[in-house]
């Protein structure tokens, strides 16, 4: 029994221990990409929400820790129901029904430093970082332009078009997710964040994110 016990010892410290000749490199180097769904909203009220897409390149400083610079474009649009103000000669009003669209751009170059947990295929993931932000301005217009009856012409302002102010600011950004590796090089990442902009009066200022990233080192 002590023979059998003594084997089973060596056997799985056989295992334990890595073989030199099989180490895989120490690959540093990051790159990756993502696409995501955001909800945009400025200091007043909701602007939208869109698809995403940006491109990650990093450094590992060690298997847990890494610093990841990201670039990338999040578009966002809402439609709301409005209505119209239409007026003829004889200055009796009708109410037009249509529907305004909002929307917009925004880009985002980000640093960050991501950290995972344990060692396994499977590992959950957080990071912390900031940035710059530069939004084109939201533009808010009909999509189609409101019916106006014979004898009636819309009042001055309703149902038009117009660009909001362009923005930009520094980005505070945060989220978490999990990193999946599928193969030896290659993880894919389901992630959230959310992200507050300093952009004064205008523009997008804070930034839900859900999404998926595809890693390769």
């Amino acid at each position: 029994m002590k023979n059998i016990a003594v084997v089973a010892v060596a056997v799985v410290t056989l295992c334990l221990v890595p073989r030199a000749g099989s180490a895989q490199p120490n690959r540093r180097l990051l790159a990756g990409g993502s696409i995501e769904y955001a909800r945009i909203t400025d200091d007043e009220s909701f602007l939208g929400s869109g698809l995403g897409a940006a491109g990650t390149v990093g450094w590992r400083f060690t298997d847990a820790t890494s610093l990841e610079v990201e670039a990338g474009r999040t578009r966002h649009r809402r439609d709301l129901g409005l209505f119209a103000v239409a007026r003829d000669a004889q200055g009796r009003l009708d109410a037009l029904p249509y529907t305004q669209r909002w929307e917009g751009t925004a880009t985002f170059v980000v640093a960050s430093v991501a950290h995972a947990f344990g060692s396994g295929s499977v590992r959950p993931v957080v990071w912390g970082g900031g940035g710059f932000m530069r939004h084109g301005g939201t533009v808010r217009g009909p999509v189609v332009a409101p019916q106006v009856p014979a004898g009636f012409s819309l009042q001055p302002g309703d149902a038009e078009t117009r660009r909001d102010g362009k923005s930009h600011g520094m980005v505070a950004d945060g989220g978490f997710g999990v990193d999946v590796r599928v193969a030896p090089r290659i993880t894919l990442r389901p992630f959230a964040g959310l992200r507050l902009t300093n952009t004064d009066n205008v523009g997008p200022k804070y930034v839900v994110r859900t999404g998926i990233r595809v890693g390769f080192q």
